[in-house]
């Protein structure tokens, strides 16, 4: 994994040794903070009166003279105008008074912090190894379930999945002064998080801003790569790496694989004067669900739940392939689904009354998914009608009713269409009944406890920023494992606030696939990728995987799994859906999918205990850094 961590002491806590990090590296000019794994480090030393500095940890950090410009709000007090951050990192800034620790927008470098009983506050981009420093860590059962049940949505933004460790929301950060530790709100001052952009604005902004998030990753390192698609995200981040000298672009395929992927990636490389083209041709052993056999888990550790566990055999021959090539840092399109695209506008038209929007969008809508205008109106009306507080109460209600047979949820798909605010995957059928009643109660008490929505698309955009988020965190803590820093641009907050200031219908056009981006990126993506409709899918592989490895994951979710030791999962309709993998028939893979990643997860976690993560360090007595005086 890759973490960054710290402690600030309480007052009394200021003489008691703490542990630190096993292969920590002490971040330069802190006493009490440290960094683990391939990340990247810039500090900054103020030059105000009495002592105070500030990190930035991550893959893109800011600037010295950015970095001056943020110490300077902070110690001013003024975190809600604070400037812009560029890249994705998370900030901690340090005085003689006050630790101040700030995550970024999506999540990639979030924020988790304790408090122990003697008033220290420990603080960490990883909650495991804080849950660790009083033992095996034990996630939360409840909230285990919200995960495994509603990935896509955070029902409560101040909890993680430790018990004892809280999160800091987007938006807010981490104030530790005179013995007390509280959340604050976060602003910036910059054009580029306007409330609203128009398309042309957007369109100018997120080029600016694209460019410039590729180009200061391209400065940290000559030796670089990029995953190359054929995709418009991703072919886009390989040609502004390429633009700017070598990169190591690199495609993958196999045999299973039936999508147009490789032709457009192809054609796209030779518009790329910078790019070596690389083409990796999987096969068996990179097959979906591959080394997931419950005796041998050949996945290295993640932080939390990790998608990226099911196809970390293909994600790994990729990434040891760039090593190999001497790249020190690789770029992945991830995100740009999230932020380029919107969805609930036809909804929120009909919510707010504007019947002739939404027909016209229902209309457009229908042309390019070549269903009626009527059932997208119907179904967009039936959305429209619910409240987040009303669909939390029908979902309480058909948790603790009875679960669907295990034959009729086989088949099904992974569930959630015909929800607005909270989609369920159809594993909710697969829960037990205890655990249906414990998840219906913190899906009533946190909806209830919220701020009220009044529009599904932001909603949608903010839980999907968090989803994608949480998934690149995640897959960078795997990747940090080969050596290989993992390069997101479409989630950088500036990046995020451009693309969120416009508004949802006009980045959502129907017949026109990302308008943001395709404007943005005309005379510099090579027009072939800009004009491609289709997208490719990895449905082949997967079936495949699931056929060759069915009997390997049914012994992973079965009896024996920890989902059911915990009460989370009933393994006999899990059964029954695996039972269809093998001859290749339709199953709900979202729900397997998650499944797999959580079963994969609390097996690693056994294995864990705070020796895992910390050493005892009894000989430092560790308080806030002490002030040394600078020479005039």
């Amino acid at each position: 994994m890759r973490w960054a961590a710290g402690f600030r002491a309480g007052p009394d806590t200021s003489g008691t040794p703490v542990p630190t990090p096993v292969a920590g590296e002490a971040i330069p000019g802190f006493a009490v903070a440290w960094t683990v794994g391939p990340v990247l480090v810039r500090t900054v030393e103020g030059d105000g009166p009495g002592p105070s500095r500030i990190a930035a940890v991550g893959d893109c950090p800011p600037t010295h003279d950015e970095l001056a410009a943020t110490l300077h709000a902070i110690q001013a007090g003024q975190l809600d105008r604070m400037p812009e951050r560029p890249g994705s990192c998370l900030l901690v800034a340090e005085t003689r008074d006050r630790t101040v620790v700030v995550g970024d927008r999506a999540g990639v470098w979030p924020v988790f912090y304790r408090t122990d009983v003697d008033g220290g506050v420990w603080w960490s981009n990883a909650a495991t190894p804080l849950a660790a420093l009083s033992g095996p860590p034990i996630p939360e059962l409840r909230a285990l379930a919200a995960r495994t049940a509603l990935p896509d949505v955070v029902l409560d933004p101040h909890a993680g999945l430790f018990p004892q460790v809280a999160r800091v929301p987007p938006g807010m950060a981490l104030l530790c002064e005179r013995g007390s530790t509280r959340l604050v709100h976060t602003g910036t001052t910059t054009r580029a998080h306007a409330e609203h952009l128009t398309l042309p604005e957007g369109t100018r902004l997120l080029r600016t801003r694209l460019t410039e998030a590729v180009d200061r990753r391209v400065r940290s390192t000559p030796l670089r790569s990029a995953d190359l698609s054929g995709g418009l995200d991703s072919t886009t981040l390989a040609h502004l790496s390429a633009r700017a000298g070598k990169t190591h672009a690199i495609t993958y395929t196999d045999e299973w694989l039936r999508n147009d992927d490789l032709p457009y990636a192809t054609a796209a490389a030779d518009e790329m004067p910078g790019a070596v083209h690389h083409v990796v041709t999987g096969d068996r052993s990179t097959l979906h669900y591959t080394g997931l056999g419950p005796e041998h888990l050949d996945v290295p550790a993640s932080d939390a739940p990790s998608p990226t566990v099911v196809l970390w055999a293909m994600k790994a021959k990729v990434l040891g392939a760039m090593a190999a090539h001497g790249s020190r840092g690789h770029f992945v399109g991830t995100g740009g689904d999230t932020v380029l695209t919107a969805s609930g506008v036809l909804t929120d038209a009909l919510r707010a009354g504007r019947r002739r929007q939404a027909a016209a969008a229902a209309r457009a809508a229908a042309r390019v998914t070549h269903t009626s205008a009527w059932s997208l109106w119907r179904a967009a009306r039936s959305k429209a009608a619910l409240t987040l507080i009303v669909e939390a109460g029908h979902l309480a209600d058909r948790l603790r009713g009875p679960a669907a047979p295990a034959a009729a949820t086989a088949h099904r798909g992974t569930g959630g269409a015909d929800a607005a605010w909270l989609p369920v995957q159809t594993v909710a059928d697969w829960m037990p009944r205890p655990t249906r009643d414990l998840l219906a109660d913190h899906v009533t008490d946190t909806c209830r406890s919220r701020e009220q929505p009044n529009c599904l698309a932001p909603w949608r955009d903010a839980h999907g920023l968090a989803r994608v988020g949480d998934d690149v965190a995640q897959y960078a803590h795997l990747a940090a494992s080969l050596g290989m820093p993992l390069w997101a641009p479409y989630l950088d907050d500036e990046v995020v606030a451009v693309c969120f200031g416009v508004p949802p219908q006009e980045r959502h056009v129907p017949g026109a696939y990302k308008p943001l981006l395709t404007r943005a990126m005309r005379g510099i993506v090579a027009d072939p990728v800009l004009d491609r409709r289709t997208k490719g899918t990895f449905g082949g592989p997967v079936y495949a995987g699931l056929a060759e490895h069915s009997a390997a994951l049914t012994e992973l979710l079965g009896t024996g799994s920890r989902l059911a030791r915990l009460g989370l999962v009933d393994p006999a309709p899990v059964a029954a859906v695996l039972r269809r993998a093998a001859p290749g028939l339709p199953l709900p893979l979202g729900s397997v999918h998650n499944l797999v990643a959580v079963e994969v997860w609390l097996r690693q976690l056994e294995s864990q205990s705070r020796s895992t993560w910390w050493k005892e360090n009894r000989s430092r007595a560790l308080g806030p850094a002490p002030h040394r005086a600078r020479r005039p």
